[in-house]
């Protein structure tokens, strides 16, 4: 008797980044090619500065929610919305990112696609990149920012462009 191995997911970290929008448009490609599920993971948290431990639970709703509001909006400015073609299953996890995704992709067929910010004086890729790229027990897809949004003024009018969105 064989057993059989569990359907093929592709794990996608979400981020408005640019990183992240080409990520979760190559994450959209290799579930299309290999047949897969897409598993759009945003990892939240909440640090209360009054005292650790203390968030009401409505908050945690209201977080988990907004996170998953924050998935679809990326899927609408990378793609023009949730793919009908690509099964999608959004996750909205509290927890360190890097943490969260390791954990949520941890099948044997899933393979791992993260936004890679631009190269820095001390390697590749952030520090959500490289706690996925050591950890993880599945392959690893580090995508960069595309080409055009490479240039300095471009993140830099990225960066205003963000802080003025609601």
């Amino acid at each position: 008797m064989s057993r059989r191995s569990p359907a093929p997911r592709v794990v996608v970290g979400v981020d408005r980044s640019y990183a992240g929008l080409e990520a979760l448009r190559t994450a959209v490609r290799l579930a299309r090619r290999d047949g897969a599920c897409v598993h759009a993971v945003r990892a939240w948290a909440f640090a209360p500065v009054w005292r650790p431990g203390t968030m009401p639970w409505i908050w945690q709703e209201d977080l988990a929610r907004a996170a998953r509001v924050y998935v679809t909006e990326a899927f609408d400015a990378a793609l023009g919305g949730v793919p009908h073609d690509v099964a999608v299953r959004v996750v909205a996890e509290q927890g360190y990112a890097g943490q969260v995704l390791v954990d949520h992709a941890s099948r044997e067929n899933d393979v791992l696609v993260v936004g890679s910010p631009r190269r820095g004086r001390f390697g590749a890729g952030g520090h959500v990149t490289r706690y996925c790229v050591s950890r993880a027990g599945v392959p690893v897809v580090a995508v960069p920012a595309p080409a055009w949004a490479r240039a300095e003024t471009i993140r830099r009018f990225g960066r205003d462009l963000e802080r003025f969105t609601p």
